[in-house]
């Protein structure tokens, strides 16, 4: 696995040498280090596409390592906050909500990627059983997901930073396109923002969107950052009462303003329902639901200042170089 790590089915409980164990149903499995590691430039034996169950390209991809665990890969930076460390701060500061049990994740700097082994989660994405929910289901799946929102909004922060405090990846919305040098240099790894302040994100907003920003903010609040069909997982309990089992993706988690929870989930593709099985009206309906619940507890929505500065953005892109000092 990658450069550094081998992961093998083993016939007993303990390994000396191993650095995570864990039980499946078909048997022990372990992790350990390669010796000696293989070379940035090497390719290792073996058929990629063997149990591959996600890819993009080089950025990401998904294996299903055994029969209940993952292996989640993705491209790396150095600054980057990788998706396990996000995950764990969640657990110990929001442990209602549901999130993927990491086992074991590393860096591997060699190959610039991040590895994280997880358990597989249960139940099917929200995309898959929406059809099945009555409107009501519907309705109390959307309030379940905005509880968990609330949760986490709960943490606040004085910039816009991940979990850990480093630069957050993503939101080009309100927050621009990082300079060339705030990128890998592989159209595969992932772009770094710097840390922003309140003043910081005004600016780039007027330059952006070419409007001032629909709020004063002097804080920033904790939210995954991207609540699609995708990345919610239900499943049913034992009175057959579907609930959320998980939410996962959490790379592009951090703090950002409250206003912008309510509106991206507003204006975003990215949230529409799997448009080969939904015609456009049906489609929305995750995105409404959403958004009414979150307009029931109080969270601002701005679409329409968002889609008329989408619709109409300044002439010339802008990028953001990295701040001084």
């Amino acid at each position: 696995m990658g450069s550094s790590m081998l992961c093998e089915k083993v016939g007993r409980s303990t390994v000396a040498d191993a650095l995570a164990t864990w039980e499946d149903i078909d048997g022990t499995w372990c992790l350990r280090r390669r010796d000696p590691p293989l070379t940035a430039l090497s390719t290792p034996p073996g058929d990629s596409d063997v149990n591959r169950t996600y890819f993009c390209g080089n950025a990401a991809a998904i294996w299903l390592i055994s029969p209940n665990v993952l292996c989640k890969v993705k491209g790396w930076i150095p600054g980057v906050t990788p998706e396990a460390d996000t995950i764990k701060w969640v657990a110990k500061n929001c442990p209602n909500i549901p999130v993927p049990n990491v086992i074991y994740s590393w860096i591997d700097p060699a190959w610039q990627r991040s590895f994280c082994l997880m358990n597989v989660v249960p139940g099917v994405t929200l995309d898959d059983a929406w059809n099945e929910l009555s409107q009501e289901e519907r309705t109390a799946i959307a309030d379940e997901v905005t509880r968990y929102i609330i949760d986490t909004v709960q943490h606040i922060s004085p910039k816009i930073c991940t979990a850990t405090g480093t630069g957050i990846t993503f939101h080009g919305w309100i927050l621009g396109f990082p300079e060339p040098e705030m990128k890998g240099k592989n159209d595969w790894q992932p772009s770094l923002h710097p840390i922003i302040t309140p003043e910081e994100l005004d600016r780039r907003i007027l330059l952006i969107r070419g409007q001032k920003s629909p709020e004063e903010v002097d804080h920033f609040v904790f939210f995954h950052g991207d609540l699609i069909p995708a990345n919610i997982f239900l499943d049913k309990d034992k009175n057959d009462k579907w609930h959320v089992s998980s939410i996962i993706d959490w790379e592009t988690a951090g703090f950002l303003p409250k206003w912008y929870i309510r509106t991206i989930a507003g204006v975003s593709p990215a949230y529409l329902l799997d448009l080969y099985r939904n015609e456009w009206k049906e489609a929305k309906t995750w995105s409404i639901e959403l958004t009414n619940s979150l307009g029931k507890h109080g969270f601002p929505e701005y679409s329409q200042w968002l889609g008329d500065s989408i619709h109409n953005p300044p002439e010339t892109q802008v990028f953001f170089p990295r701040p001084s000092g």
